[in-house]
């Protein structure tokens, strides 16, 4: 792994098991758009993509290590759930979306030490050019239920469905 300019850039060598691990996620996202998603995922994970084609865009990362596709297939279905990123520290929540702001990425909220799936948690969110959350996070403890009730103050509460939903 190397920077050029502040930007992450990784050879195939960076995903070996002599790295520490084996195994990595791998997310495939259809969008709608290739050039506003490619925008808004190279600034989230802060780093340019590792293959590009003109439908395509793949990101892979060594930190958290993962393999995030975007494929264009424009649609009008809604888009619903999220994806997360979980991080070590209140500290680094803080310095991403902090980092995000300065490229212009919108945070649609920070929650500090709230319930969320059985966990205190400490988050951003973000949303992509096609309606997908994206939280960055970090668990400080245990919560005695999942939240997502009446008096929860979590993005995702829909008082009309008395749960998480993700519009």
């Amino acid at each position: 792994v190397h920077y050029q300019g502040g930007v992450m850039n990784m050879d195939k060598s960076s995903f070996s098991a002599s790295k520490g691990w084996n195994k990595r996620p791998h997310i495939n996202i259809n969008v709608n758009d290739i050039e506003a998603s490619t925008a808004f995922y190279s600034n989230l994970f802060g780093m340019p993509p590792s293959k590009r084609r003109v439908d395509y865009a793949k990101f892979e990362s060594s930190d958290p290590p993962m393999n995030v596709a975007l494929l264009e297939f424009p649609s009008p279905k809604k888009r619903d759930g999220h994806f997360g990123i979980q991080v070590k520290s209140s500290a680094t929540v803080e310095e991403i979306g902090e980092r995000l702001k300065k490229v212009g990425v919108k945070i649609k909220q920070k929650e500090e030490e709230v319930a969320c799936c059985y966990s205190v948690q400490t988050k951003v969110w973000t949303v992509d050019p096609d309606g997908y959350h994206w939280e960055i996070f970090v668990s400080t403890g245990n919560a005695p239920n999942a939240s997502c009730t009446s008096d929860c103050d979590c993005i995702c509460y829909d008082p009309k469905t008395g749960g998480c939903t993700w519009s």
